[in-house]
């Protein structure tokens, strides 16, 4: 009875703080008998989680309405390793020492009728005991080995921190649709890493997954040198990337979060992010730092000392997952997205628990927007007594139980006494 008592203190505790939900109306703007709609950014500022566990879907009634996640939502990037075939080294001056060192390296990506996804990006694998480098490359592509045409330019880092941890840049973006064959080209050899692999990250084809970009300017540094970027709420994190607009700079970070305001900060991530300014030609700039990870508050943490772009020159910029929810147009409208309050019953339900016959249905769904969030007053569950007075209550309660189960332990052990 104790233990029930302190969990209704606790529960009494949370209605005290005030804690309501939020709802929006859904519209829908093509019927059919299975809807799409697509979750808002504003939705996860009121959320409780990533998990959706407090999300509801409700019509004119205030019923729920199954809900389930499409499917494309889960899918993974496809990966596949690619074979690495040294390029000739670059011709040297007859006075200058041989050099053995590949002038770069050709890759093979297949003929593109065949591909079973649409190439995105390289990340290259290097010995774990390479020695540190920064390498510029240049990124080229040809359909038959002849004719090459320039993607672009970018650096790979393979550095350390001063406690020896890895901290390295490994990943050369595919801009545009690249052909059959690609070569990287080193800015030096001699500069550059010997890769032991590298693997294409690829995207399904007419499957690009729903993505949301939002940008932020940095504030200023807090007082252990970190650029502290509130988000709003738990949101799933596809990537993130620094960018600037001024120099040349580049800066190893760490990547933080942190589950509330007063808890530690955890290292979740380690990149380089960099801006080379090439004069009149585009700055080459580090790729995103692909993440996989829900978080209400970021921050990036370069090395103590560190010297820093001019202040107001850098910006974060990070995609989110668009989280599409599929539903059966049942019960009354006007229906309603609810976000903040979680019970046994709300989130997602498995998608055949809600459609029935997916691959026949998910061609002919119907849609549905979302409106704007108003908070909810949250409904009496007893009496209209305030919050401080049922909290003095329950501790009134607890403490009665607790003398009560005190003099009944001392009444079953009976009186004490002494032999002389």
């Amino acid at each position: 009875m104790t233990k029930r008592l302190l969990e209704l203190l606790m529960a009494l505790a949370a209605v005290s703080a005030g804690a309501a939900p939020y709802r929006a109306p859904v519209q829908i703007t093509e019927a059919a008998p299975f809807l799409r709609l697509d979750a808002s950014t504003e939705a996860w500022q009121h959320g409780l989680g990533s998990d959706l566990r407090d999300w509801q879907l409700l019509d004119a009634q205030g019923r729920r309405v199954p809900f389930a996640l499409l499917p494309d939502e889960l899918r993974a990037t496809p990966e596949r390793e690619l074979k690495l075939a040294a390029l000739p080294p670059p011709p040297a001056p007859a006075s200058a020492p041989r050099n053995r060192l590949p002038a770069g390296w050709l890759l093979d990506l297949g003929e593109p009728t065949q591909w079973p996804a649409e190439p995105r990006q390289l990340r290259l694998r290097w010995p774990a005991d390479a020695a540190p480098f920064q390498a510029g490359y240049r990124l080229e592509t040809s359909p038959d080995l002849q004719a090459w045409q320039t993607l672009g330019t970018g650096q790979l880092l393979g550095l350390r921190t001063t406690d020896g941890a890895p901290l390295a840049q490994p990943l050369v973006t595919l801009p545009g649709r690249p052909q059959r064959y690609l070569r990287l080209i080193w800015d030096d050899a001699a500069r550059a890493v010997q890769p032991e692999a590298v693997t294409l990250l690829a995207q399904p084809a007419g499957a690009a997954p729903q993505q949301l970009t939002r940008t932020s300017p940095l504030p200023a540094p807090d007082a252990d040198g970190g650029w502290v970027i509130p988000l709003g709420g738990p949101q799933p994190l596809l990537n993130l990337a620094l960018a600037g607009n001024q120099g040349t700079w580049v800066l190893p970070v760490q990547v933080q979060t942190r589950s509330s305001a007063k808890a530690p900060w955890q290292t979740i991530a380690r990149s380089v992010f960099y801006r080379v300014d090439r004069g009149n030609a585009p700055a080459d700039t580090a790729p995103a730092l692909p993440l996989d990870i829900s978080a209400s508050e970021l921050r990036l943490l370069p090395p103590h000392g560190t010297a820093l772009p001019p202040p107001g020159s850098l910006r974060l910029d990070w995609t989110l997952r668009v989280i599409r929810l599929v539903w059966a147009a049942q019960g009354e409208p006007p229906f309603s997205l609810q976000v903040g309050a979680a019970t046994p019953e709300t989130g997602p339900r498995p998608l055949a628990d809600v459609v029935p016959d997916w691959h026949r249905e998910q061609s002919r769904l119907g849609r549905a927007q979302l409106g704007a969030f108003t908070p909810q007053a949250m409904p009496p569950t007893g009496p209209a007594l305030p919050p401080r007075r049922l909290l003095l209550w329950a501790v009134l309660g607890v403490g009665v139980v607790l003398l009560a189960a005190v003099t009944w332990r001392l009444w079953r052990q009976g009186p004490q006494t002494t032999s002389t």
